[in-house]
């Protein structure tokens, strides 16, 4: 795997991070405002999984070519 196919699998996935982003807090706003403490156990897992996206390279081979 070279160094631009890295690049280019970081960027996809910030970008999709960030384009997640303003739904996420929608709906944890949302979420806590109709049911609080329920609404916050659904929500937490959207927010650990844009907080995933946008903490890229995923790859192994990636996290060596990419400091």
């Amino acid at each position: 795997m070279n160094k631009f196919r890295c690049t280019a699998e970081k960027t996809t996935l910030k970008t999709l991070g960030f384009i997640l982003l303003p739904f996420v807090l929608f709906f944890v706003v949302v979420a806590n405002v109709v049911l609080p403490v329920i609404g916050m156990f659904f929500a937490l897992p959207l927010v650990i999984l844009n907080i995933l996206l946008m903490s890229a390279p995923k790859s192994k081979t990636c996290e060596l070519l990419l400091p």
